[in-house]
């Protein structure tokens, strides 16, 4: 787990979540436009190779592959993947996804500082973050773009993100466009 220092990032960080590779019932479940899951994980594993350098870090955000997955396949299609990764630990990450692949690091929650801000990364969607009210950011996976993204959070999953890993930069320039949505008052 992460030793609770900050880690600043730049233009060498992408962001992705909910891949769920192998998982057959995704494709129904989030109506991904894929045949097959065979078809799903070529595609995600060929879009991802195309934005990820070997020594870029991708921070995935939860949901590597289904729960009924064989280990060894989804060890297989974790080699396959360019770049440092980082898991921010999902509701179908189980104990091998977590310990046994060579993830650079493993967390429940993690916050990083980039340009301007700091983002608060969790698989879970989350109302209220520290350093919202001054302007951090939250990435957050889970919810298969059913709960909009706004100026301050983003669905970092590949059904809102069009299965591609993305940078901060580019994420930070949709954000800006969004609307700030405001819980006050709303109903849990």
């Amino acid at each position: 787990m992460h030793d609770g220092n900050l880690t600043a990032i730049d233009h060498t960080h992408l962001f992705i979540g909910d891949t769920h590779f192998g998982h057959t019932g995704i494709i129904d479940m989030a109506m991904r436009p894929f045949s097959d899951i065979r078809a799903h994980d070529r595609a995600l594993i060929e879009q991802w190779n195309a934005m990820v350098k070997p020594t870029d870090t991708v921070w995935h955000l939860g949901d590597f592959a289904g729960d009924e997955v064989p280990f060894q396949d989804a060890a297989s299609i974790f080699g396959k993947l360019n770049g440092i990764k980082r898991l921010i630990v999902g509701n179908h990450d189980g104990e091998e996804i977590c310990t046994k692949l060579a993830w650079a690091s493993v967390d429940e929650m993690r916050t990083l500082v980039a340009p301007g801000c700091k983002i608060v990364l969790c698989h879970y969607p989350m109302r209220d973050w520290n350093g919202q009210y001054g302007g951090d950011v939250h990435f957050y996976g889970h919810s298969h773009d059913r709960l909009p993204s706004s100026r301050l959070s983003w669905d970092c999953g590949v059904d809102h993100q069009s299965f591609i890993p993305m940078k901060f930069k580019a994420i930070k320039v949709a954000m800006d466009s969004l609307p700030v949505w405001d819980f006050t008052g709303a109903p849990a």
